[in-house]
C-alpha cells in the first residue's frame, strides 16, 4: 500500500502531469528521454539523445509510432519539461534535453517507487532516492536506458495489469480501486462512482466505465448493477496487480544496485 499512497499522491499533486503522463505512451517518452540524457556523452555519437535515439529506443515496446512520439515530444516542449539545442559537434542534430521543471518530477517518481523498498529493507536503505539526490538520480537513469528491454518483457509479462496500463489513466484508476479496495474492510469501493474516477484523473465517465466494463467481461472486477461504480475486485486482479508491483520493485532494486555500483553499459 505504500507504492500505492506514493503514487497517488504524486500525480494528485501535479494535475497537469496526472493526465498527461496518465497515457503509456507519453509516460515511456517522458522516462526515456531522461534516461538517453543521463547517458549522452558527446563525444560519443551513439549517445546522442535524439529523435531518432528516442523512437529506436521506444520500437522495443511497440507502443507509439514516430509521428506519435514527435506529438508527444512537442507537447513537452511547449509546457516547459524538455528542450532541444544543436548539437556542439554537428549544429545539424538535436539533443533533447529535460529542463528542471522535468528532473524535478523524477526526483519524486523515483522516492515514490523506491519508497516500499526503503520501508522494507531500511538497512541500508535507498537514502538517495528518498532524498532527491541529483548524482544518483543521473546514475539510476543511466543504468535504467540499458534495460530497456528488461522493462518490455515485464510489461508483457503482465497482461493483465497492462489491460488498464494501455488506456488512458487505466493505471491510475487501477491503483485507486486497489486503495479503495483495501480501506474499511472492502468497503471502500463503495463510496467511489465511475463519476468520482472520472474526475480525480481528469479522464471522461464514459471512458471510465467502458474500460470497466471491458475488465468486467475478463473477470476482473463486479460492477454495481444499481450504481455506476465498482462493487468488488477479483482476487485475480489483485494477485496481478501485487505481481507487477512486486516485478517493478525488484527491477527499481536491480538499478540501484547498478546505479551505485557505477555501471554505464561499457562492458556490455
Amino acid at each position: 500500500m505504500a507504492w500505492v499512497r506514493a503514487m497517488l499522491q504524486l500525480y494528485d499533486d501535479d494535475p497537469f502531469l496526472s493526465r498527461f503522463l496518465n497515457d503509456l505512451g507519453r509516460a515511456l517518452v517522458f522516462f526515456n528521454i531522461l534516461c538517453l540524457y543521463a547517458g549522452y556523452e558527446e563525444q560519443d555519437r551513439a549517445t546522442w539523445p535524439t529523435m531518432r535515439l528516442l523512437n529506436q529506443t521506444l520500437a522495443k515496446f511497440g507502443l507509439a509510432s514516430a509521428r506519435r512520439v514527435d506529438e508527444i515530444v512537442a507537447r513537452f516542449k511547449d509546457t516547459g519539461y524538455v528542450e532541444a539545442h544543436a548539437a556542439r559537434l554537428d549544429r545539424r542534430a538535436r539533443i533533447l534535453t529535460p529542463t528542471a521543471k522535468m528532473l524535478v518530477h523524477d526526483h519524486r517518481w523515483l522516492a515514490a517507487y523506491y519508497t516500499p523498498l526503503d520501508i522494507v529493507f531500511p538497512d541500508p536503505g535507498y537514502a538517495q532516492a528518498m532524498r532527491h539526490d541529483p548524482a544518483f538520480q543521473k546514475a539510476q537513469r543511466k543504468a535504467a536506458r540499458h534495460l530497456s528491454g528488461y522493462a518490455a518483457k515485464l510489461m508483457g509479462d503482465n497482461p493483465t495489469v497492462m489491460h488498464f496500463m494501455a488506456r488512458e489513466a487505466g493505471m491510475m484508476v487501477l491503483i485507486k480501486l486497489v486503495e479503495l479496495d483495501q480501506t474499511h474492510d472492502g468497503r471502500g469501493l463503495a463510496r467511489f462512482s465511475f463519476a468520482d474516477l472520472a474526475r480525480s484523473f481528469g479522464i471522461s465517465r464514459t471512458h471510465v466505465r467502458t474500460m470497466l466494463q471491458e475488465a468486467e467481461g475478463m473477470g476482473l472486477v463486479k460492477l454495481s448493477k444499481g450504481r455506476a461504480g465498482v462493487e468488488a475486485l477479483a482476487p485475480s486482479l489483485i494477485e496481478a496487480f501485487d505481481r507487477f508491483v512486486a516485478d517493478c520493485m525488484s527491477g527499481n532494486d536491480l538499478i540501484f544496485r547498478m546505479a551505485m555500483a557505477g555501471f554505464d553499459g561499457r562492458a556490455t
